[in-house]
C-alpha cells in the first residue's frame, strides 16, 4: 500500500517538473520573441524617421 502512495507522489513530482519546465521554456520563447520584435520595430521606425518629408 505504501508503494502505490509512493508511486503517485514521484508521479505527481515528475508532472510537475515537467510542466514547470514546459512554462519556462514558453515564458522563454516569449520574451525572445518579444525582444526581437521590439528590435524591428525599432528598426523601421528608424526607417520612416530617416525617410519621412517632415523630418
Amino acid at each position: 500500500m505504501e508503494f502505490k502512495a509512493l508511486s503517485k507522489v514521484v508521479t505527481a513530482c515528475v508532472v510537475a517538473g515537467i510542466v514547470s519546465v514546459l512554462l519556462l521554456a514558453n515564458v522563454t520563447f516569449y520574451e525572445v520573441l518579444m525582444s526581437q520584435l521590439s528590435q524591428w520595430a525599432d528598426t523601421q521606425s528608424l526607417g520612416v524617421w530617416n525617410n519621412s518629408p517632415h523630418y
